[in-house]
């Protein structure tokens, strides 16, 4: 009985160690004064605050991005619309954010949104990500990439109506065809940017993967990994205590003994 309970009690410590990972203060951007589609923002910012605070993080919700981002480890600006065009001080601002060490993901949606996409894309450039093209490929099932197809499993999405980046430029697909001539999700890990080698940048062109509506649960799964991903990038997983491993250690050696008197 003693074996048994021990065993239980490694179990349920080591259960507790992933919320040690990327918990932080998360800023999201939605432009909800001003969005084409109002019912999408709010089902997309529902969401993801949802999930954010499934993974131990804080939130706070704004409609137009502030002039400092101190404070926040994460901004996720869902904005999409064509009057959501990062401008040139919006530009500046995220710039100086990743350089200092943040992570970004940024909402991209297919062709009748250009001027929303090519702010992005000129953002990735000046922040020395490489020429990233657009593809209007309206694409609908796309493999998912390690390592965002974990921890919550997901090997494709198909995306309602997507656009394209035509290349992943210093950074790597999240979601792509199946012979990488085109994607819809790039993401830049530390290192990955030039001009902000200490952030990463996170960005997919398609807005209704993160409503909780199509294509579940893998684009459910996918946005979780994705806040995975940035998390651990900018607050990367603590090193448990050692009374937290001495505590496992012990229970994991209980449950060995007990085995082995069973035998």
């Amino acid at each position: 009985m003693k074996s048994k309970i021990v065993s239980a009690l490694a179990v349920a410590v080591l259960a507790t160690l992933p919320a040690l990972a990327s918990a932080g203060p998360v800023l999201i951007v939605n432009n909800a004064l001003a969005t084409s589609e109002p019912g999408t923002t709010s089902a997309v910012t529902n969401n993801l605050t949802a999930l954010h605070v499934a993974a131990g993080n804080t939130v706070t919700v704004v409609s137009d991005l502030p002039a400092s981002l101190a404070g926040y480890s994460q901004v996720w600006d869902v904005s999409f619309s064509n009057n959501a065009a990062l401008t040139a001080a919006d530009r500046s601002v995220y710039a100086s954010y990743l350089a200092g060490g943040g992570g970004v993901f940024l909402m991209g949606e297919n062709g009748s949104f250009a001027s929303r996409n090519t702010s992005i894309l000129t953002l990735i450039a000046e922040l020395g990500g490489g020429s990233i093209g657009f593809n209007s490929c309206f694409d609908g099932v796309q493999t998912v990439r390690a390592p965002f197809n974990n921890p919550n499993p997901v090997s494709q999405v198909n995306f309602a109506a997507s656009g394209c980046f035509d290349s992943t430029g210093t950074g790597e697909w999240i979601t792509s065809r199946t012979d990488n001539s085109l994607g819809s999700g790039i993401a830049f890990g530390v290192g990955d940017l030039t001009a902000a080698p200490t952030g990463a940048l996170t960005t997919i062109l398609d807005v209704n993967f993160m409503m909780a509506t199509f294509d579940q649960p893998d684009s459910q799964n996918l946005t979780r990994n994705l806040i995975r991903f940035v998390g651990d990038q900018v607050n990367p997983p603590r090193v448990p205590e050692p009374g937290m491993l001495a505590l496992v250690g012990l229970a994991l050696v209980g449950a060995a003994a007990g085995r082995r008197r069973k035998g």
